[in-house]
């Protein structure tokens, strides 16, 4: 378990990434002997044993027998490679995406630094020579309790000088990628010119040197993800994005291609390179419809079931279930994608489902003031991500992989399925209507149960059914996105058991609200720079919510969805 939280810990300080590898040559001519007992090492945030393995090498190939792992590699027994001077690559045979790794032998042929290809992102580590038949515990590294101390600081200039200090005392260590992103998180607000920051940069990249063009070229994307949407440095983003796309190698991969297009055209556009902005929004879209395709024909790894019916006679309430969420949230793909399964499995009079996106573990754009406000109405029933409640109750938390998703869907199902047979407790009139730029609601509820105690309130949320942003937990669209509670999160008191909520949402008052939290996030003591191209706030094929909730003990009494129609009523 030690290592497992070690492991978990440090990947939570690595920016994480896709890249494709090259597999070299097998080429025996002056190729060093490495037969014998090595050790892999992953370098995320912390030096962690990896695996241990020994080495057998016949004519520039490799073949290894694996005799420790540590446990997320799964049940592991044999590697394979290539030896092509001292250029290695050793491959770790496993269902799924191998874990591989590639890099330059030292002079001694000792060890070697390169990349770690595990679980599709990239990650800095090396190969060395062992004794040892067991892995070691992980040398955790202090940069993640420094880096606490040093956001508590106020001041953006004493922050970022903390910052400084923290790279001086071991300046070559690979784990200084999250304090860099930390300093071109906080450039603007501390005041940092140009050229400064251009050092930084250099300074980063010339860190990651070492460890091979694969880390180098990783790194220069997480550079360019740190400077998104920071005009001071538009010219500088629009220069390295430029450089990184020209040195990309023939047969990177799409996801790739499109994060450095989609980045290249949102700094050029910033930094009034229109020319350069359009070509590359161009090849982006091309990237994107084809990485969308891909993405649809593959998500749900199953095929959702169509709920049969309540039986006659049975129940009237909605399930009413809420997902907090989170894009950069590995653990949260197998609940994110059963939760839009659901909402192909059932009718809107059946089944609503809330997505609330938070920044945890890392900024996520679709987040906003209200969601993080309806977090804080669950109080410590939200400690993380992923997080679900059915009708107001924590239920059945946790998530997974992908590979889990459609469990999750059947852990949902057993909950939302049986609560189908329940009658409401309130009824809900609702209605919206979109006339330009506005969207005009109007809710009416009347309560019909509850206890002395109950406290029902009528509470309006204003949904996007699709948004698309390719976080780094690689789900392209997220649904039922939570946009607003219009009317507030608190919602309207029913006095005497009924009341009316009549409001009006200015869709350009709400872009202008969102766009204004997501620029001065990052600049907050403890912000960070959202690690891929912020999406538009298109507010299109939206949809509005009505529920009541008792107060009291959080229990949803009903709910009712209606999309948002053009025109008049």
């Amino acid at each position: 378990m030690r290592r497992i939280a070690a492991l978990a810990l440090a990947l939570s300080v690595a920016s994480l990434g896709l890249l494709a590898t090259r597999p070299g040559l097998a080429s025996p001519a002056d190729a060093p002997d490495v037969n014998g007992n090595w050790k892999l090492v992953i370098i995320p945030g912390a030096d962690i044993d990896f695996a241990i393995f020994e080495v057998k090498a016949t004519d520039g190939k490799i073949a290894a027998t694996i005799n420790a792992a540590f446990p997320a590699l799964g049940p592991v027994k044999t590697a394979e490679g290539t030896l092509d001077g001292d250029k290695i690559m050793i491959q770790i045979v496993a269902p799924g995406d191998p874990t591989s790794f590639k890099g330059t032998l030292d002079k001694d042929g000792k060890r070697a630094r390169g990349a770690v290809k595990f679980r599709g992102s990239t990650y800095p580590g090396r190969i060395e020579r062992t004794e040892s038949k067991t892995l070691g515990q992980a040398a955790m590294s202090t940069i993640p309790q420094k880096l606490v101390q040093a956001q508590a600081i106020k001041d953006p200039k004493e922050r970022i000088a903390k910052y400084r200090e923290i790279i001086a005392q071991n300046p070559d260590s690979p784990t200084n990628a999250a304090v860099y992103n930390l300093i071109l998180g906080q450039a603007e607000p501390a005041g940092l010119t140009a050229e400064e920051v251009g050092k930084v940069v250099t300074a980063w990249v010339d860190a990651a040197r070492p460890y091979g063009p694969e880390w180098t070229a990783e790194t220069q994307t997480q550079v360019l993800r740190a400077l998104q949407g920071k005009k001071a440095y538009a010219a500088l983003a629009t220069e390295t994005a430029i450089a990184t796309d020209k040195a990309l190698p023939a047969d990177a991969s799409i996801e790739l291609k499109s994060s450095l297009a989609n980045m290249l055209a949102s700094s050029a556009k910033l930094a009034g390179k229109d020319a350069i902005a359009t070509e590359a929004e161009t090849r982006a879209k091309g990237y994107d419809a084809k990485l969308d395709a891909e993405y649809h024909e593959k998500v749900p790894p199953f095929k959702p079931e169509t709920f049969a019916g309540r039986a006659d006679g049975k129940g009237n309430r909605v399930v009413l279930m809420e997902i907090f969420t989170g894009a950069e949230c590995p653990p949260c793909v197998a609940a994110d994608v059963a939760f839009d399964a659901l909402l192909t499995t059932y009718k809107p009079t059946e089944f609503i489902g809330l997505q609330h996106h938070l920044h945890i573990p890392g900024p996520d754009p679709l987040t906003n003031a209200d969601t993080i406000a309806r977090q804080g109405y669950y109080g410590n029933e939200v400690r993380g991500t992923p997080s679900t409640f059915f009708n107001g109750k924590s239920l059945t938390g946790g998530g997974g992989g992908m590979a889990n998703s459609q469990g999750k869907y059947n852990e949902f199902r057993k909950i939302i399925d049986p609560s189908l047979s329940k009658d409401k407790q309130a009824d809900i009139t609702l209605k919206a209507t979109r006339d330009s730029d506005e969207v005009k609601i109007s809710a009416t509820a009347k309560v019909s149960g509850g206890s002395n105690e109950a406290r029902p309130k009528l509470r309006l949320v204003l949904v996007e059914e699709a948004v698309r942003y390719p976080g780094s937990n690689k789900l392209r669209f997220h649904h039922n996105v939570v946009r607003a509670f219009p009317g507030g999160v608190d919602g309207k008191t029913l006095e005497k058991g009924e009341g009316t909520i009549e409001t009006t949402v200015k869709l350009s008052d709400l872009r202008k609200s969102q766009d204004a939290y997501l620029a001065q996030f990052p600049n907050g003591p403890r912000g960070r720079a959202f690690p891929h191209p912020l999406p538009p706030i298109d507010l299109d094929d939206l949809a509005v919510v009505a529920l009541v909730q008792d107060d009291n003990d959080h229990e949803i009494w009903h709910a009712v969805q209606v999309e948002v129609k053009p025109g008049h009523p």
